[in-house]
């Protein structure tokens, strides 16, 4: 599963790497700080776009967790009501998630200490990509029903579409290629909207059609009910545990912005997007426990269970030491291809000495709420994610920024990786039951 995974995954990660790369090389002449600007606005954008696609994940864990379980119990045609069940609740959570959203975000954006340019950018950017992520909540429930039956390949390709779109339409719409307006971060927002409305129409014509594995005719009120109440012991917990990371992310982009100055702000930005370079397998590993805990320790086999999460932890170590070696080889030339501001340059390039050799323990602790998640116990991923997020995360980081600026916020982030990982992995391997709950 792994494979097709790390391509998806990557491919998925680009998009939001190629975005910046992008929008680190707007120039202007009557505006020389543009890029910096969309960069800055982008940084206070992210963890509010991100909470919207942390509940998606979420939810996702959640019709993991029950699909992965009914299948483990033998029983199809509850898997596929599960699944139907599932996709209906994406749509109307993420409907009136938006929307409160949409409202909230002013205020929001006028806490991060940026210009009120920088914040009218970022708001004009989460107009367009926010009501995108209804339609990745159909793309999510596709994906994951599909994983919970061990599928690899096609829920990749709902990924890899959508990813692939967008990339391919940002230089047309941000630099105004060929016959379109060049709409720079508004432009950027386009595409990705497209992406996902993409993705979400290939995904749910593979579930319904293609292998037909959700039944919305075989659902009754009572049978969605029970899914959505079976699906919520898991996703809204395991959304808990992703939203913790983006509001975490939100504190301290607003410590940085209001301490330090809005090159900071862009610089961090760009770091936060160049680790996705180093954690996007491990990512992709969280995408597979999950179906392999869930069907196994549904089937009461606890010994396969405990044998996936020290195999995932393995590859956490051997990947993360490898992408650390090449981030620490290429830094000059990785944050050089991010933007060619040589102010933002100098200050991105001591986060590749000092954050990805940690970045195996950041690793811990979302395998291990991945694999749980499936198992039905999401509250320990929960509590991984919050002393690591909400207590380390943002205690060590804001610490580092009074005594050494942006430099002490990486080595922060270093820190909160390690102490929390290694929690992780030590109270999930001799404290955690390696049992599911019936679905």
């Amino acid at each position: 599963m792994l494979g097709p995974f790390s391509i998806a995954v990557i491919a998925l990660i680009s998009t939001g790497i190629v975005d910046t790369i992008y929008l680190g090389r707007l120039t202007d002449p009557e505006n020389p700080k543009l890029a910096q600007m969309v960069l800055a606005a982008i940084g206070i954008a992210f963890p509010i776009s991100f909470i919207g696609n942390s509940a998606n994940i979420g939810l996702g864990a959640g019709t993991m967790s029950a699909v992965s379980r009914a299948l483990g119990q033998g029983d199809v045609a509850q898997s596929k009501r599960h699944a139907a069940a599932a996709i209906l609740l994406g749509l109307t959570v993420m409907s009136g998630l938006v929307t409160l959203m949409l409202l909230v975000s002013p205020f929001v954006l006028s806490l991060m200490g940026q210009s009120d340019e920088v914040q009218r950018l970022a708001y004009s950017y989460l107009l367009i990509v926010m009501p995108g992520l209804v339609l990745v909540s159909v793309a999510s429930m596709s994906n994951n029903t599909l994983r919970a039956a061990g599928e690899a390949l096609l829920p990749s390709s709902i990924m890899i579409l959508g990813a692939v779109i967008n990339i391919f339409l940002n230089p047309f719409f941000i630099y105004g290629w060929g016959p379109f307006p060049r709409l720079e971060l508004q432009g950027a927002a386009i595409s990705t909207f497209i992406g996902n409305g993409c993705g979400a129409a290939y995904g749910l014509y593979i579930v319904l059609f293609h292998r037909k594995a959700v039944d919305f005719v075989g659902m009754t009120f009572k049978s969605m009910q029970r899914a959505w109440r079976i699906i919520g012991q898991v996703g809204v917990p395991a959304a808990g545990t992703n939203i913790v990371v983006p509001v975490a992310t939100w504190v301290v982009v607003a410590i940085i912005g209001n301490v330090l100055g809005e090159a900071d702000v862009a610089a961090f930005t760009v770091a936060s997007r160049a680790e996705l370079i180093s954690v996007g397998m491990l990512y992709a590993l969280s995408a597979c426990i999950g179906a392999i805990t869930g069907r196994n320790g549904g089937a009461g086999k606890t010994a396969r269970v405990r044998e996936a999460f020290r195999v995932c932890y393995l590859i956490c170590v051997i990947w993360g030491t490898f992408m650390a070696l090449i981030l620490a080889l290429f830094a000059g030339q990785i944050a050089s291809a991010f933007t060619n501001d040589a102010q933002l340059i100098a200050k991105i390039i001591p986060y590749f000495y000092i954050v990805p050799i940690t970045v195996f323990a950041y690793g811990f602790v979302f395998i291990s709420a991945a694999g749980l998640n499936a198992l039905g116990h999401p509250i320990y991923g929960l509590t991984y994610t919050i002393i690591r997020s909400l207590i380390l995360y943002i205690g060590l980081i804001a610490i580092g920024v009074l005594m050494a600026g942006l430099n002490g916020a990486f080595v922060g982030m270093a820190l909160a990786n390690l102490v929390s990982g290694f929690i992780a992995i030590y109270w999930t391997l001799q404290k955690a039951p390696m049992t599911a709950k019936e679905s």
